[in-house]
């Protein structure tokens, strides 16, 4: 399949996701979303892939939502948060392994992403963060999965603050699996693909499966990014 926002390449047995859009440094609109939901479908059924690798092109992961995308109708706001709402539960029931291969900034709409993945392995380069709360919002899914992920605590700083934290400090929360030079991402990544590739397919559905169980609340902060993208204060957040 032709794709026009992300790249994908295929080579024994893993999968690589690249976020194509440098210009932007990888910022989601509505083509990136759909496409790269296209190519979790197209992979999950492909048998001759057993793992796949998310990164980015150029200096960044993904800088979020492309927000001069954003609609202000309210019809339009909903269709989609539509899409958004069936980005994690995509992700969560994508039956391979995800490794993101965190190369540069990633915030927002991608650091959520993240969140939904497997494992995570980090350029000593890169910085996380959820900037939600800038714009008069709150993460629609990031508020549960983080917090399931480093604690309530960490979670609530890093999401009340809009902080970025540093590839050492997001290993350091448990976030990533390890830090590495940023030459070395990708031969880090494709060293953790290659082993879990080895393991028996079931084995690795059932461990994803059994530890991703727990989306409770997403329903409320789902509604939630809905009355916030309506409000005076998100409206405000985008223009300044």
């Amino acid at each position: 399949m032709e794709y026009k926002t992300i790249l994908v390449e295929k080579r024994d047995g893993i999968a690589t996701i690249t976020l194509n859009r440098p210009e932007k440094l990888n910022a989601v609109n509505v083509d990136m979303r759909l496409e790269f939901l296209n190519a979790l479908d197209e992979l999950e059924i492909d048998d001759n892939v057993r793992v796949v690798i998310v990164t980015g092109a150029g200096r960044a992961f993904c800088a979020g939502a492309d927000i001069s995308t954003f609609e202000s109708d309210p019809a339009r706001i909903r269709r989609n948060l539509v899409n958004l709402k069936r980005e994690p539960r995509r992700i969560l029931s994508f039956e391979k392994p995800i490794i993101g291969a965190v190369n540069g900034v990633a915030a927002g709409e991608g650091s959520q992403w993240l969140l939904q993945f497997d494992l995570m392995v980090a350029s000593e380069k890169a910085t996380i963060a959820w900037p939600a709360t800038s714009l008069g919002m709150a993460c629609p899914y990031g508020m549960i999965r983080l917090a399931s992920e480093v604690g309530r605590f960490r979670a609530k700083e890093a999401l009340m603050t809009s902080k970025f934290l540093t590839a050492e400090e997001a290993y350091q929360w448990g976030l990533v699996s390890k830090v590495v030079p940023h030459e070395k991402l990708m031969d880090a990544a494709i060293e953790l693909a290659d082993q879990i590739k080895r393991m028996p397919p079931i084995s690795i559905r059932t461990i994803k499966e059994a530890v991703n169980r727990g989306l409770e609340g997403y329903e409320y902060t789902y509604q939630a990014a809905v009355n916030q993208q309506l409000s005076d204060d998100f409206k405000e957040g985008v223009q300044a």
